[in-house]
């Protein structure tokens, strides 16, 4: 109770200092969008490195060793062990469906990258993503809607991710033509992932808003991920050797594309409503795109860039629907407590 009251106080100072200061409510309402955007840059790196190293080594050889070296990291820089065990007892049911999202969204998505380039990997599982968000959301976080303009903007997107499979299936890609056994499974494992990765935005929400800070859920979060891994290791017999380039490559994404870029959207989804942390995702996909320029295995596709323009295009208009509704809100929600009448919006009118 001690730590939900601190938790609960923090906010109050929060919530009442952004209230005296809308220069202040600004820059808070912008900090988490900014840590998501933070994320996909460095998401979209790794990806890159990812597609590279899965071509000679195994995918869950590549997690295993990432994540136990993040996991590690995590649970050590925590300080109050018994904190951590006591909020994980009152948030069972939520922290192991977060790490049952994040075992298969990670497994999931590195075994994307072995049949689809990363920016096309990234399109699809992305596109999917507002979609099913939209569609959880009515169960897990009623009173959040989905705006109209958020909605058309993920028909867009599934539009534009259709197109980029059909390149693919085509030769049209930046790896040549993909068979059709291979597409099926490609679109399996990014159904799954996109699936989870809804998961994960929302399960780390209602950690979040259940006063669990971002270190508890970081050191717990993993558990699954690395036990899975393990098993699917041993079944395949899949160990990798520990070559130089190996271990550099699992280290940079370890550190990098695990424990920074996670830290960042872990704090950006807490501060960010689940439907424009999926819109935001979207941005990551142009720059994995001019990323993969650094790996020779791929030649630019015309079709891809095209694909991914549209498709970051409509995640962005979702992200500003969100944020003009908010703005708007926020200005009613002011003039009340103003005492201020204000006139009701009509269609046409701004």
């Amino acid at each position: 109770m001690e730590v939900n009251d601190r938790v609960k106080e923090g906010r109050d100072v929060l919530n009442n200092s952004a209230a005296a200061h809308p220069r202040a409510a600004r820059r808070a309402a912008m900090a988490g969008p900014l840590l998501v955007l933070g994320y996909c840059v460095l998401n979209s790196l790794k990806s890159v490195l990812e597609g590279a190293l899965v071509q000679d080594v195994a995918p869950e050889f590549i997690i295993l060793n990432s994540f136990v070296i993040a996991q590690v990291f995590y649970f050590l820089t925590l300080r109050d062990k018994r904190a951590l065990k006591a909020v994980v007892r009152r948030c069972l049911p939520d922290v192991v469906m977060l790490n049952v999202s994040t075992a298969v969204c990670w497994v999931a998505v590195v075994y994307a990258f072995t049949v689809f380039e990363p920016a096309v990997a990234n399109s699809v599982i992305n596109g999917l993503v507002p979609a099913i968000t939209i569609l959880l959301g009515v169960k897990l976080r009623p009173g959040t809607k989905a705006l109209p303009l958020e909605v058309t903007a993920a028909v867009a997107i599934l539009a534009a991710m259709g197109f980029l499979l059909a390149a693919a299936f085509n030769g049209q890609s930046a790896i040549g033509r993909v068979s059709g056994g291979a597409l099926v499974f490609g679109v399996v494992v990014c159904v799954l992932a996109s699936v989870s990765l809804a998961g994960i935005t929302h399960y780390t929400k209602r950690l979040s808003d259940a006063g669990m800070t971002v270190g508890q859920v970081m050191a717990s979060r993993f558990v699954v991920l690395i036990v899975a891994t393990v098993i699917l290791t041993i079944v395949r017999g899949s160990f990798g050797t520990y070559s130089v380039n190996n271990v550099v490559g699992i280290l940079a994404i370890s550190i990098v594309g695990v424990i920074i870029s996670l830290y960042l959207l872990q704090q950006g989804i807490a501060r960010t409503e689940p439907i424009t942390v999926s819109m935001l995702f979207g941005t990551n996909l142009v720059i994995t795109y001019a990323a993969q320029f650094l790996d020779p295995r791929l030649h630019q596709s015309q079709e891809t860039f095209i694909g991914i323009v549209v498709l970051s295009a409509a995640m962005c208009l979702g992200t500003w629907g969100r944020w003009r509704d908010g703005r708007r809100r926020r200005a009613q929600e002011s003039a009340v407590g103003a005492g201020i009448d204000m006139p009701i919006t009509r269609k046409g009118h701004g």
